[in-house]
């Protein structure tokens, strides 16, 4: 899959999701690369456009320090209940190095998770997470 068609796949899932949710769950979506060891935004969906890259090292590493450590194969996900605030609460694989980073920079993911709508909501997470097992995306 190439960066227009998973972008597209993304606003669906996450469009779907946040139906479930019946509010937005995540208001800030990056999709990044980390090919030799650098890291790129490939694009962004959010409030902090101009600053994101500034504080991504640091509002990645609970996610980072996560049990499964950013695993690299696509449609692979995990969430962070240590994520506060600006902190990054979700991930995708979408390819090999690539990811989708998910944040609700108002809620950490337990009082997201504490929602009833969470149950419906997190369904469409799997699916969106599902497209990209079948399809990577490559750039």
């Amino acid at each position: 899959m190439n960066l227009d068609a998973a972008l597209t796949r993304i606003q669906k899932s996450f469009a779907k999701m946040n139906e479930a949710y019946r509010r937005a769950v995540f208001d800030e979506l990056l999709v990044v690369s980390r090919a030799g060891g650098e890291v790129k935004l490939l694009n962004y969906q959010g409030p902090r456009e101009a600053t994101i890259m500034d504080s991504l090292m640091d509002e990645t590493v609970a996610l980072r320090e996560s049990g499964s450590h950013l695993n690299t194969t696509p449609g692979e996900f995990d969430f962070t209940r240590d994520g506060v605030g600006s902190d990054f609460d979700a991930y995708i694989c979408l390819g090999e190095d690539i990811f989708l980073l998910c944040n609700n920079t108002e809620k950490s993911m337990q009082e997201v998770t504490a929602d009833s709508n969470w149950l419906a909501a997190q369904g469409e997470f799997l699916n969106a997470s599902q497209w990209f097992a079948m399809d990577p995306l490559v750039v």
